[in-house]
């Protein structure tokens, strides 16, 4: 990743390195001139490192910060874009939507049981072989 020096001072959230979870205590000063990394972006707040230490600042707050750091074209907190993924020639997973009260489950049918996963965000293997399942909860 590249390095960006910071165009003014900046006060950061500190971020556990293991859970990535805000830090109890007060915002930390970041100093005018610091060189620090983008991390990532997670909603309106910016995910960057310092002196090997995670941080976050608000969106609005990084860009004043890194305003002429980066061109325009190659702005950390730009996302890419998504590349055109290409469709692999052969079987395909099959994923059907399953009725339910309160998230967008959905299932494969693969050998020996299904792949299960919720809005998209994990998956898990539900044990089938005969595959007779409806995708209902037991009575």
């Amino acid at each position: 990743m590249a390095k960006i020096s910071l165009t003014k001072t900046i006060d950061a959230v500190k971020l556990n390195k293991r859970t990535g979870f805000p830090e109890s205590g007060p915002e930390v000063n970041i100093p005018f001139g610091a060189l620090v990394e983008q991390l990532g972006v997670d909603r309106d707040t910016v995910k960057f490192s310092y002196l090997g230490e995670p941080y976050r600042c608000s969106e609005d707050l990084w860009d004043s910060a890194t305003r002429g750091s980066a061109p325009a074209a190659a702005s950390p907190v730009a996302a890419p874009a998504p590349a055109a993924i290409e469709q692999p020639a052969g079987p395909t997973l099959q994923w059907r939507a399953m009725a339910s009260n309160r998230f967008a489950p959905l299932r494969a049918k693969v050998p020996g049981g299904w792949l299960v996963t919720l809005d998209g965000s994990a998956v898990t293997f539900v044990p089938d072989a005969a595959h007779e399942w409806d995708g209902g909860s037991p009575a």
